[in-house]
């Protein structure tokens, strides 16, 4: 009970904190009025060019998408990160709280001699920032019409690419049902990769495209690239068919990298149960030695006496591909010590290859524990 409270203290006076940083900042800024988004822009620019300014940011808040946080530093976080168009968007819980970012500003960098837009960047409004030292006009909150309808406009050809690829984001930021359609409209549409593969990661996250990642997951005429972001975009996802649409793609796809894409997407899916389920089935029957291979190795990354099991019965058969088994030997070697030493020991003493003994003794050279130096003895003293 007492630590619950010292938790919901700090967290209480972290939240404080940033909303004091979030006032402190916007007092900074020059306010700007008008009766919509691009009337309030259009006078930010005016505004900006009678004062002389050469760079300037015009910048708005918009309804941000739930239970996603951006650019926040996390102590006991449990979920995944990924940096997106060089920024962090983390998914998952701090000190077992779900975290996510409401308050973050879209702001637009203009070039007001060249009289365009250079930069594009979605900030956590709740980070100490000096925005380069340029001038902030804020512009309030932009309707979701607005700004989907502006940073569209900003995915075009002819804006710099970095500015599209960060508009993307920001899109799949907002919380609106238009965006899964946008994004979809990106990746048929756009003849940028960067575009189409930022849409096809947020569709992930937004969730029920399952059938339509699958489509690009299969796809043909689509990379090879290409493809294993939509598998991937498909294992993100928090959809509950999502594991069952991978292993339907394992069943149905033939090029060896996408495979191995997809038991790594299955990996790092949310029902670990079942993706656990799958990654034992690919290593105990797959016939293709790289794909029970990569199956082995996430195996080795799950936690769990099943997963365990699995990898010392493969690495200890006597019938198994060497191959395969070295894998299960070096999966093993990656658990934490107390389930790894015992097992690697055994192995180390009694399997019947040379190789698969060998490769157990050669991670017990590297694990440094006593119980691996004792053996080390016996063998060194006979």
């Amino acid at each position: 009970m007492l630590k619950r409270t010292y938790i919901f203290t700090l967290i209480s006076c972290a939240v404080l904190t940033t909303v004091s940083i979030a006032i402190a900042q916007r007092d900074s800024f020059i306010k700007i009025e008008g009766p919509t988004l691009r009337v309030r822009i259009d006078s930010a620019v005016r505004q900006a060019r009678s004062a002389g300014q050469p760079f300037f940011w015009t910048a708005y808040s918009f309804d941000v998408r739930p239970g996603v946080a951006v650019d926040v530093e996390l102590t006991d976080f449990r979920g995944s990160t990924n940096t997106i168009s060089d920024t962090s968007i983390s998914i998952g819980t701090s000190h077992g709280v779900k975290i996510e970012t409401r308050n973050l500003g879209i702001f637009l960098l203009h070039d007001g001699n060249a009289n365009r837009i250079t930069r594009l960047e979605v900030y956590n409004l709740e980070r100490q920032r000096e925005y380069s030292r340029y001038p902030v006009y804020w512009l309030g909150r932009g309707s979701n019409e607005e700004s989907l309808t502006l940073l569209k406009g900003l995915v075009s050809p002819e804006q710099q690419l970095k500015v599209g690829e960060h508009a993307v984001m920001a899109i799949g930021l907002h919380d609106d049902p238009q965006v899964s359609a946008i994004l979809k409209d990106f990746i048929r549409s756009s003849a940028r990769d960067q575009v189409r593969s930022s849409s096809v990661f947020w569709l992930g996250q937004i969730g029920g495209e399952q059938a339509f990642l699958a489509e690009l997951v299969r796809g043909d005429r689509e990379s090879v690239e290409f493809r294993k972001k939509a598998a991937f975009a498909i294992g993100v996802s928090k959809d509950a068919t999502a594991l069952f649409t991978l292993k339907g793609l394992y069943g149905e796809v033939t090029h060896r990298e996408i495979k191995r894409q997809i038991i790594f997407a299955a990996s790092i899916n949310e029902n670990k149960d079942q993706a656990i389920d799958f990654l034992i089935s690919i290593a105990a029957n797959d016939p293709d030695t790289e794909c029970k291979k990569q199956a082995l190795f996430w195996l080795g990354q799950r936690a769990g006496d099943r997963s365990l099991k699995v990898l010392g019965d493969v690495a200890s058969s006597t019938d198994a591909d060497t191959e395969v088994q070295k894998q299960a030997v070096f999966a093993i070697s990656r658990r934490p010590k107390d389930e790894a030493i015992p097992l690697l020991i055994k192995i180390a003493r009694t399997h019947p290859k040379a190789e698969v003994r060998k490769q157990a003794l050669f991670w017990l050279g590297l694990s440094g524990d006593e119980r691996a130096l004792e053996l080390f003895k016996e063998i060194l003293t006979k």
